[in-house]
Order: structure tokens, then sequence, then C-alpha cells
């Protein structure tokens, strides 16, 4: 039984509506057939009961036939009899039968095939589209409430399973879509949580300078050069305003960026990535190694972001290395993997969660403050290229830093 419910359930729904309509056909002729003989035998069995059929001769003689009650008159006689007599000379009784049995017999196949067509139609309805459309209606209406917590299950192979796993794979879309959007706000919040703390520290500096001006400056109490240093120091902090101002137009924009792959030769990225390594090192006069264990010739990678990414890591890692840094990458066909580490003093526990998150600063106090959005650039463009950025520390001490990039889009 097991096997035929599963073999019903992989046929298509063409074939299972063809099977049903068949079936019901098939069953339709056989009862109606039967019904329809068994009206026209009762109905001979009441015509057997009157002897007299009169039948008008060539020459104008009558000729009487007696039936004997009971007799079979077969077929032909029937069909005889059916022309000469008249059923409005038969007993009240015998005529409501007769037309009873008269009217089974002509209407027996329509009604029959209508029952066993609408049955049909019940049973492939039951049988091949209620669950699924149930199922289908309960999931529209779970995602109409934004709730994605479920899984559309359906087993078998016909087109309600497939429209049943198309929803499912809508479904992980919608709920993937729905997870990012989240994400995308909660990154929003920060940032101008971000925002609304890194301005505090200038405008209140500012806002101090500005309120010894106006109170001291009338008085002539302030000396030139103190107007002079005050009036410089204002100036530094309004361009530090205005690199921040730039820092959170960058910040919106990488919300927004799309990742555009194209193939790109690993001998070219890797070439490429030694250059900028061994200049800037040589720079700030410190020893680097760069190592690559890529099997493929090509990648499929949007070289702009994997490039961002590196020169930002690679930036950190030269402002805290004391002497040598290095750089590892890696790729088993789906993920690149790109691994800066250097001999600083690492991350603390605090910064491996913390610090690839916006405007962080390893040390800020209320006098100096650092828009920092290195690492959450780096952050970012690894999400949206299918990775993520891993801060941890080496094992001989030193930071660590891991970007990895999907490979299949």
């Amino acid at each position: 039984m097991g096997k035929v419910k599963a073999w019903y359930r992989s046929i298509p729904l063409w074939l299972a509506i063809f099977l049903f309509a068949a079936a019901a056909i098939v069953c339709a002729s056989v009862v109606s057939s039967a019904v329809t003989a068994a009206a026209d035998r009762a109905r001979d069995q009441i015509t057997g009961k009157y002897a007299d059929l009169i039948l008008q001769t060539e020459d104008g003689l009558s000729a009487h036939f007696q039936v004997g009650e009971g007799k079979d008159s077969g077929p032909g006689t029937y069909s005889f009899m059916k022309e000469m007599l008249n059923p409005e000379q038969f007993s009240t009784e015998d005529y409501r039968l007769f037309r009873l049995y008269q009217f089974i017999s002509q209407s027996a196949p329509a009604f029959f095939f209508s029952v066993f067509l609408l049955a049909a139609v019940l049973l492939f309805y039951h049988t091949k589209l209620r669950r699924p459309l149930a199922l289908l209606s309960e999931a529209s209406a779970k995602i109409a409430d934004n709730d994605f917590a479920f899984s559309l299950a359906y087993a078998g192979h016909d087109e309600m399973a497939e429209l049943c796993g198309a929803f499912e794979k809508m479904r992980t879309a919608l709920e993937e879509s729905n997870r990012r959007m989240h994400q995308m706000i909660q990154e929003r919040k920060q940032l101008n949580d971000a925002y609304a703390h890194d301005l505090r520290t200038p405008v209140a500096v500012l806002k101090g300078y500005t309120d010894t001006l106006e109170e001291y400056l009338p008085t002539g109490q302030l000396s030139p050069e103190k107007v002079l240093e005050t009036v410089h120091t204002m100036s530094a902090h309004v361009e530090r305003l205005g690199q921040f101002v730039n820092s959170m137009n960058t910040a919106q924009k990488l919300a927004d960026l799309t990742i555009r792959r194209e193939s790109v030769p690993v001998e070219d990225l890797v070439s490429g990535i030694r250059e900028a390594t061994a200049i800037l090192c040589v720079q700030k006069g410190i020893g680097c190694t760069v190592e690559a264990e890529i099997r493929e010739s090509t990648l499929s990678i949007d070289p702009a972001a994997v490039t961002q990414v590196f020169e930002n890591l690679l930036g950190n890692a030269l402002r805290f290395a004391r002497s040598r840094l290095s750089v590892f990458l890696e790729s088993d066909g789906k993920i690149l993997s790109i691994t800066v580490s250097d001999d600083g003093r690492g991350f603390t526990e605090k910064e491996c969660t913390t610090a690839a998150k916006p405007y962080y600063s390893a040390a800020q106090t209320e006098q100096t403050y650092h828009f920092g959005l290195g690492l959450y650039i780096c952050h970012t463009l690894c999400e949206k290229h299918g990775g993520r950025l891993q801060l941890a520390n080496g094992k001989s001490g030193g930071a660590r830093v891991t970007a990895t990039f999907g490979l299949q889009g």
C-alpha cells in the first residue's frame, strides 16, 4: 500500500485526472448498463401481464396474441408490444411502475456518469490538491505576518510538490532578505549612534572655545597670541568635523554598494598584493612575507572590493607592527581568504568583538577621538562578497586578521 501511495504522489496531475476520469467512465458505464437492463426487464414483466395485443393485418382482419403472465416476451416481442400497446390501459399501479422504470432506463446513464465524474473530481481534489493548497495557504498567512520560522515540506514529485518546493525556496529567500534588512537596519542604527557619540566631543570643544572667546574677548583679557592659538585649535576641530562628514558619506554608501564580479587571473591578484605590500613595508622599514596557496588560475571576485579590504588590513597592520608582518592567500574553490598578521600588541578580548564596529578606537578619551572606519569597511565588504572578517591573535602574539570572500555569487 505504501508503494502505491508513493507511486500516486509521484505521478503528474494530468495523469491523475486522466486515471480518475477513465475509472469514472468505466464504472458509470457498467453501473448504468446494469440499472438500465434491470429497468427494461421490469417493464417487460409489466407488459407481459397484458394478454391482448391487437395487430392490424394487410387485409384489415384482426389477430389476437395471448401473452401468458410471467412469460419472457424477449427483446423482439417487447419491441413490437411497445409499439402496439397503450400504457394508459394498464392498471394505475402498473402504469406508475411502468413510467418509473421508463424514467430510470432513460436517465440512468446521465445520472451515473454525472455522479461518478463528480466523485472522481472530489477524490482528485482530496488526494492531490487539498493538502498542498492548505499548506500553501497557511504558509502565505505566516509570511504575511512576517513569520519565517517554519519550513514548507510536501512529499511527492508531482506539480504540487514542485510548487511547494518553489514556495519553500521563496520563503528561504525572503527570510534571508528579511535577515539582511534587519541587519542593515541595526548597522544603520549603530552608525547613527556612533555619529551622535563622536560628534559630542568636537562640538563640546568648539562650544567651550566659543564661550571663552565670547566671555573674554570683549574685555581684552585675551592676548592676540592666545586668540590666534584658540582660532587655530578651533580650525583644526572644524577640519576634523569635515573629515567626519566625509566618513559619514562613505559609511552610508557602503550599504548601497553592489558586488560586481569578474574573472580575475590569480597571478595578477597575487602580484598586485606582493607589490603593494613590499612598497609600503619598505617605506615603514618593516619586513614582510607574502605567500599564496591557490590552485585556480582565475577567481570570480570583485577586484575593487578585495583590493580595498586588503589595503585597509595592510594599513592597520603597518600601524601596529613592530618589525614584521606577513600576508597569506588561500582558496578552496569556494572561498578566497586573505590573512594579514603582524608582530604588534595584538587585540584585547574586547577588541576581537568590537574593533570592526564603526568609529571604534582603541583609546578614546574626551580629548582624543578617532573616526575609525577601516575594519568596519572590511567587515561590510566581506559580508557583501559572501564572506566575513575574523579578528584574532597569532600563536606567537600580534594581531591576525582574516578576510574571506565567496567565490560563487
